[in-house]
C-alpha cells in the first residue's frame, strides 16, 4: 500500500512525458486506503476541511521554473493541488488542479 502512495508524494518532482490522465490513474489507485497510511506517506497535508461526515486533506507543490527565451529568460510558476476525499476513515475519491499535475 505504501509503495503505491509514494508515486503521488513525487508528482510535483515528474518530468519528461508525464500526463495528467496519468496522474488520474495513479490517484484512483489510492482509493480505498486508510487515512493514516496517507498521511503516514504524503506527510501533513496543508489544508484540511470537513462537511457533513467527509474529510478533504489538500496537498500543495509549487516551483518557479525559468524559461529561456531569444531575448533572456522569463519565469513561470508551476503548481499542483490534489486534494483526497476521506470518509469513515478511507480514501474514497480525489481531485486535482493546477499546471503541474502530472505522474
Amino acid at each position: 500500500m505504501i509503495a503505491r502512495l509514494m508515486c503521488v508524494v513525487m508528482v510535483a518532482t515528474l518530468v519528461g512525458c508525464a500526463t495528467s490522465a496519468g496522474l488520474r490513474t495513479k490517484l484512483d489507485g489510492i482509493n480505498g486506503l486508510s487515512e493514516t497510511d496517507l498521511v503516514r506517506s504524503m506527510g501533513t497535508p496543508q489544508q484540511v476541511y470537513e462537511t457533513e461526515g467527509a474529510k478533504f486533506l489538500t496537498y500543495s507543490s509549487s516551483r518557479f521554473v525559468m524559461v529561456p527565451t531569444a531575448s533572456g529568460s522569463i519565469g513561470n510558476t508551476r503548481s499542483c493541488q490534489i486534494t483526497f476525499e476521506i470518509n469513515q476513515g478511507i480514501v474514497v475519491g480525489s481531485t486535482f488542479k493546477g499546471n503541474d499535475c502530472k505522474a
